[in-house]
């Protein structure tokens, strides 16, 4: 079950619901799959880091870098849904260095950008 979740995660080109992901599996499958198993199972990605949750869209999408411990940003489209993931170290420094200065610890920095991608921006 956790392959074809992986699999059906994978094949998505932009953020994917849980909803998103039961409905592929259950296509692929031929058979209803229950949703809260597939939350479960993607609970399970994101603690492994093989799967990362993009908060502000309520969705998921696969690491592309499961080995690497960074905090990640999203660029994500609220025109077209799509995230671009991007990595920026010395951002993600400063913002938990600001955090340590007034004695915050960040356990799990979320950066996420809404706006629109180039595409969008173009078609407006």
């Amino acid at each position: 079950m956790r392959a074809a979740v992986f699999s059906a995660l994978a094949s998505f080109d932009r953020p994917a619901s849980a909803y998103d992901v039961t409905d592929a599996v259950s296509a692929a499958q031929g058979r209803r799959v229950a949703a809260n198993s597939v939350y479960r199972i993607l609970d399970l990605f994101v603690a492994r880091n093989v799967a990362t949750r993009v908060e502000s869209a309520n969705a998921y999408i696969a690491n592309a870098h499961p080995e690497c411990m960074h905090d990640c940003i999203f660029l994500v489209c609220d025109t077209c849904g799509g995230a671009t993931h991007i990595d920026d170290d010395v951002l993600s420094k400063r913002i938990r260095e600001t955090a340590e200065s007034k004695g915050f610890r960040a356990e799990k920095p979320v950066i996420e950008v809404r706006g629109r991608c180039a595409r969008c921006a173009a078609d407006a």
